[in-house]
């Protein structure tokens, strides 16, 4: 008598549909993601262009430095319409001395790389809700460095006007601006609730070892 075979006639159990309220979170973070990429990669090919040209002068008066702030100035060549002259007490860095103008880059690092980190922060943060990822470790972290980018953002403007000042090669005086303050709780804020979901996370697996 032969034996016999068994055949495993085993069907995998459909999955079940994610609920409506799961759904539209990942439909909308995902639109907030492809967002967060394309401001982080303008932002950066911006600030780089801008810090290019204290590097390497190559822009003219289109990009300066004054009191109020840097101004960029944008030129039509077609119109035929002389540039105006740049308002009292702004300085393009063709014009600058070679030391007050390498002296601004790493002021300009100092403001542009917390922004760019803000919007990739958020792009990854949303990527993983696209993903249906939502109180893992990779949130939180995101959220850390949602938080910490928000808290460099606010301190920058003061922290590159001491520097310069220290050197007495200070263009920009506009560095207490209204919304550092904002930005520095808000930072706070979002770096303490990141910590917050780190630790929930942590006491959760904690708790599943000892079921």
């Amino acid at each position: 008598m032969s034996p016999a075979a068994v055949v495993d006639f085993a069907v995998e159990k459909p999955q079940p549909d994610p609920p409506p309220a799961l759904r539209r979170m990942r439909l909308v973070s995902r639109g907030l993601e492809i967002l967060f990429l394309l401001l982080a990669v303008g932002f950066g090919l911006l600030s780089g262009i801008l810090i290019l040209d204290f590097i390497v002068p190559y822009a003219g008066d289109a990009i300066s430095l004054g009191p109020k702030g840097g101004l960029i100035r944008v030129y039509v060549p077609w119109a035929h319409v002389p540039p105006h002259p740049l308002p009292a007490g702004y300085i393009s860095p063709s014009h600058m001395p070679i030391v007050q103008r390498l002296a601004q880059v790493p002021v300009g690092l100092l403001r542009a790389v917390p922004i760019f980190l803000l919007f990739w922060s958020l792009r990854r943060l949303f990527g993983l809700y696209a993903k249906g990822v939502v109180f893992a470790r990779d949130n939180a972290r995101s959220l850390k460095l949602v938080g910490a980018a928000l808290i460099v953002i606010a301190l920058a403007p003061w922290l590159g006007h001491t520097f310069l000042s220290s050197l007495h090669l200070a263009v920009d005086q506009a560095w207490l601006h209204g919304s550092s303050l904002q930005e520095l709780v808000l930072g706070a804020v979002v770096y303490v609730i990141a910590q917050v979901m780190q630790l929930g996370r942590e006491l959760e697996e904690e708790q599943r070892q000892f079921v």
